[in-house]
């Protein structure tokens, strides 16, 4: 069974120090899943786990989910989440079915994985019209896109800008160099796409393991926005180009609602579908445990004034 990277010891490693989350390690029979435990806020949290086979039966499913509601109440822990399910999982998708019958929520949630192992002009050519001619349009313009291979670099033309473009804190500098230097294996890789005079337009990152690049920290800036550059499309397409490079097979596009509510969710789902991928499930399930405890209050109380 293939392990996604955020069930790695080297991710909880890295989560550990950015999100001040307790790795732990839960598991039963063959399903295993690695959560950051939260005790400020009382949650228990996976990222595409658990890790199981095929063969996993319905009650061995079960089992484990028991077994992980135990640990969460022997710490204290209210909220137990299950994030993003991993997307290339291959057991009986009826075994889920058991986070709804232990109480779990479930968010619907998606994601499109691209196939980076057909030829550069067969992939090219797979994509949507629109792709291609953003592609086309931003490189005409003479947009640059760059790797940022060292951390000065990185800190400089991606997160300082990134984070202005999102409106998000900036902490310390030593505190990202620390979580660079984390990165032992170089997992994580961050562009910037700029114009030629050196402004930046957008931003992307990735992290790899067992050939699949997934994308994270997405944004464009004002400039970009107000010239109406399709800056996305080329970074996307260039870092598509580089995970084929390293032997990586697939390029996961990260999750979109697929019954997208605000025009914004409509956009990022029009947006991910123009590269053609394969749609996979990434779910998430919930255990509410402040819902529970309440529900169940109610419930004695009314057997008792019945």
């Amino acid at each position: 069974m293939e392990i996604p990277f955020t069930q790695t010891q080297i991710w909880a490693r890295i989560n550990q120090y950015f999100n001040r989350l307790d790795p732990t390690l839960i598991e039963h029979s063959e399903i295993k899943c690695l959560f950051g435990i939260d005790k400020k806020n009382s949650s228990l949290t996976s990222f595409n786990g658990p890790i199981a086979s095929e063969e996993i039966s319905a009650q061995e499913f079960n089992d484990f989910l028991k077994k992980v509601l135990k640990t969460a109440k022997e710490n204290r822990i209210l909220d137990v989440n299950f994030r993003s399910l991993p997307p290339m999982r291959q057991w009986n998708l009826g075994v889920e079915l058991e986070f709804l019958k232990m109480g779990f929520k479930k968010q619907e949630w998606q994601t499109f994985i691209v196939d980076l192992r057909a030829s550069e002009e067969n992939l090219l050519k797979s994509f949507d019209h629109s792709a291609r001619k953003g592609i086309k349009k931003t490189t005409s313009l003479g947009v640059l896109v760059e790797r940022c291979d060292r951390f000065e670099k990185f800190f400089k033309r991606f997160l300082i800008p990134y984070c202005n473009a999102t409106k998000r804190e900036i902490k310390e500098k030593k505190f990202y160099e620390n979580g660079w230097d984390l990165d032992t294996e170089n997992v994580y890789n961050y562009w910037t796409a700029q114009t030629e005079q050196g402004e930046p337009l957008g931003f992307l990152g990735t992290y790899r393991y067992n050939s699949v690049a997934t994308e994270i920290m997405s944004s464009l800036t004002p400039l970009a926005l107000e010239r109406k550059i399709p800056v996305q499309d080329l970074l996307h397409w260039e870092i598509m180009r580089y995970h084929k490079t390293l032997g990586d097979s697939y390029f996961d596009l990260a999750g979109f609602n697929p019954n997208p509510i605000s025009e914004k969710e409509k956009n990022i789902k029009r947006f991910k579908q123009k590269w053609e991928g394969e749609v996979y499930d990434v779910s998430s399930y919930t255990f509410d445990g402040r819902s529970y405890i309440k529900k169940l209050i109610l419930s004695i109380a009314g057997k008792i004034y019945a």
